[in-house]
């Protein structure tokens, strides 16, 4: 009776087991939904709802980044700056700082960081076969933390730009560059667009704007190097990360745009000449409205016009919120960054909208001067 009574009970167990397992495993998951393997491309593939994950898993559901890092590699290059400087005794000493970079022209133009490259007396170039080349600095932009370098050297490969606006929150994004300068040739990290559009203060005097946030692991090394499609295009510069507290996985990379435009600037010209209104601004939002009793909820506050600034001598003040430019909405500093980088010149007369003491709409005419380098 006693092993009867053993045997009901663990009859019941097994039973309930079974049917718990059961459970699990029948929730309904669409084994047909299709999702696309390629952001760019949208290639419909049959996935379960977690693709990738399990045993059972097709490698061919999955981007192959096995095949872009093969086709791109031979574009990726270790940038390596000798610097100079000064012990206790006043005696100058050789330092060393390394990077990455990309050749993003048939000419040997390599796009890197400014920060890498900064102060350096003499520029090493290392491909991605060995090869080492001096590098000659065609020239920077302190306020994106670019900087060009050139090679002279034929029949490179090089890399082309994404085009502006294809670059989407949630596509893969694969990360190269010559991290921890380890050895063995570059890294390759991979992760997806996190976001677009980002700001980052990177010290007291710079703020980058344009940037791509991303979840790829970006290590010291990696500053210069390209952020790609799985098409193998340039959709931006890795250039910071967030790192300490309870920050994870938060890596920026310069935008395409930003870099199309700044690379251009100095190959032509040798420096970017930024269009500058002369004014020290603040972001409104709604909070800051309700504590300045002000009508407007979005816009960009003037805190103060500098004397004799392109700003002051059309007429605006400290107070006034900027509505728009030349017709181009601005609700936020990176709105006014990006039509003062890309929609307007240097020498431009252009229409600035602004609200002033709570209710007057104003419109002044402000010829835009060149942005001071200090």
């Amino acid at each position: 009776m006693i092993w009867t009574k053993n045997w009901l009970k663990l009859c019941i167990l097994v039973s309930v087991f079974l049917l718990l397992s059961l459970g699990c495993i029948s929730v309904p998951l669409n084994e047909t939904e299709e999702y696309p393997n390629n952001m760019d491309e949208g290639t419909p593939v049959s996935s379960p709802l977690l693709s990738g994950v399990g045993p059972d898993t097709d490698s061919s559901t999955l981007p192959n980044f096995v095949d872009v890092v093969d086709s791109v590699r031979g574009s990726v290059v270790s940038v390596v700056a000798e610097t100079e400087m000064l012990n206790v005794f006043g005696e100058r000493f050789p330092n060393f700082q390394s990077g990455s970079g990309v050749i993003f022209d048939e000419r040997g133009y390599i796009l890197t960081n400014n920060h890498v490259i900064r102060d350096a007396v003499e520029i090493i170039v290392t491909l991605d076969d060995g090869t080492q080349l001096n590098g000659e600095l065609v020239g920077t932009d302190r306020l994106t933390d670019l900087a060009v370098v050139m090679i002279d050297n034929a029949d490179l490969p090089f890399l082309d730009f994404a085009s502006q606006g294809e670059v989407r929150v949630g596509e893969w994004v694969i990360a190269i560059g010559n991290a921890l300068a380890l050895p063995g040739g570059p890294s390759v990290t991979v992760g997806i667009v996190s976001a677009l559009g980002r700001s980052l203060r990177v010290d007291q005097n710079t703020t980058l704007y344009d940037l791509i946030q991303t979840d790829t692991i970006i290590n010291p090394g990696n500053s210069g190097g390209p952020l790609l499609n799985l098409k193998g295009q340039i959709v931006g510069i890795n250039t910071a990360v967030l790192r300490g507290g309870e920050v994870e996985g938060i890596g920026f990379a310069v935008g395409g745009s930003t870099a199309t435009l700044v690379s251009k600037e100095i190959i032509d010209k040798g420096r970017v000449r930024w269009a500058w209104l002369g004014v020290t601004i603040s972001e409104l939002d709604a909070e800051e409205a309700a504590k300045l009793a002000l009508p407007a909820q979005q816009g960009v506050l003037v805190q103060d016009v500098f004397s004799e600034s392109p700003a002051a001598e059309g007429g605006m003040r400290p107070g006034d919120i900027i509505l728009s430019i030349e017709g181009h909405y601005v609700q936020t500093i990176s709105d006014l960054t990006n039509v003062l980088r890309f929609e307007v010149e240097v020498g431009d007369t252009v229409a600035v909208e602004v609200l002033r003491d709570g209710d007057d709409k104003l419109s002044h005419l402000i010829t835009l001067d060149e942005r001071p380098s200090s």
